[in-house]
């Protein structure tokens, strides 16, 4: 009975050791049960050259469009707001009118004053010539009657331009420009040099942006910016960095930056009011730049694949910044040597064999 154990024993063990001497060596040489060689395993892909390209640094940030500088229009003497002709956001040539205003009584009293100053000046010189004449005035007297002429000549013409001339004046604009905000209403009574409205100028608008305090070392006067709606792939339009501020702002917390805009049929999409944003150009760096589709993302962070030596090997990389379908990386991994690959990537392992389309 015994021996009919361990002859059993036996036997299975001897099957056991035939099976793997065949099972290890097919596994080795890659064959199939009937003895085929089948070839290794490998990835069809697409690959590209890994350039190094000159980008151009840029600051996102959002603003405001304005009108361009904005000035104040008064009037040099009293009255009172006949007629308002303008509205705030209207835009105005110069010369246009604006405001008609009833000049006050004590102005065009004091004009007829001196009216009156001046024909009596004019009859006095005229008697102090005829006695000068006759030798019964000197000479120091048609000289006093000459001066108190030009003195009553001189302050009747103030007086006209304090607006004792007419009985209403009118106030045009002084330039081409939009009017941003008007400080009277019809029938109130202004004093001499008070303001009446604001008057932005056309000829440029002004983009006010904000920026962190820390980027205020990156930004100053004279750099290119690029104006865009928040609207994706709406117009543009380019500007020029004029004045960089250097006080935070209390509300925003943020430091102002006026841009330039010039008037131009292209900018014509801009309207003071409107939120935009903006791209200030700081310079150019040197970056990898690869197609978009280069690049992978997993848990481990962004990646992409090079080929050396029909292998795939992986690359561990940063997203600087993304143009389009480019995006430009930074990695110490990174070899211009070997193609980056571009369509496949998403089945590759890092090691494994890859084969370019055609072959």
């Amino acid at each position: 009975m015994i021996q009919t154990k361990a002859r059993a024993l036996c036997a299975a063990a001897a099957t056991l050791l035939a099976v793997g001497s065949l099972a290890w060596p097919m596994g080795a040489r890659g064959q199939t049960a009937d003895g085929v060689v089948q070839p290794p395993v490998s990835a069809l892909v697409k690959t590209a050259p890994l350039r190094r390209q000159a980008l151009a640094r840029e600051l996102a940030v959002l603003g405001d469009v304005a009108t361009g500088k904005v000035e104040g229009v008064n009037f040099p003497s009293a009255g009172q707001v006949a007629r308002l002709l303008v509205s705030p956001g209207q835009q105005v040539r110069r010369g246009t009118p604006l405001v008609v205003l009833s000049s006050d009584p004590a102005a065009q009293l004091a004009y007829t004053q001196a009216g009156t100053a001046v024909h009596f000046a004019r009859e006095e010189l005229r008697r102090n010539e005829e006695l000068f004449a006759l030798q019964l005035a000197t000479s120091a007297q048609v000289d006093a009657a000459r001066r108190a002429l030009r003195d009553a000549e001189a302050n009747l013409a103030a007086q006209g331009k304090l607006g004792g001339a007419t009985a209403e004046a009118t106030v045009k604009a002084p330039f081409d420009g939009v009017v941003t905000a008007i400080a009277v209403a019809q029938g109130d009574r202004v004093q001499p040099g008070a303001q009446i409205l604001q008057l932005g100028r056309a000829e440029a608008l002004r983009v006010m942006l904000g920026i962190e305090p820390d980027e205020r070392p990156l930004v100053r006067a004279g750099l290119p910016v690029v104006i865009t709606t928040l609207q994706e792939g709406g117009p543009s339009a380019r500007g020029t960095v004029a004045l960089v501020q250097d006080i935070v702002d209390a509300k925003s917390r943020l430091v102002g930056v006026a841009v330039t805009v010039p008037r131009a049929p292209s900018t014509s999409f801009l309207i003071p009011g409107m939120h935009v944003r903006a791209s200030i150009e700081l310079g150019k760096t040197e970056a990898w730049v690869v197609p978009r589709d280069a690049v992978l993302t997993d848990a481990s962070g962004a990646h992409l694949y090079q080929v050396a030596g029909g292998k795939a090997r992986r690359a561990a990389v940063r997203v600087a910044r993304q143009t389009g379908a480019a995006v430009a990386v930074e990695g110490e991994a990174l070899d211009a040597g070997q193609p980056v690959v571009v369509l496949g990537n998403y089945e590759l392992q890092d090691g494994m064999p890859v084969r370019e389309g055609g072959q």
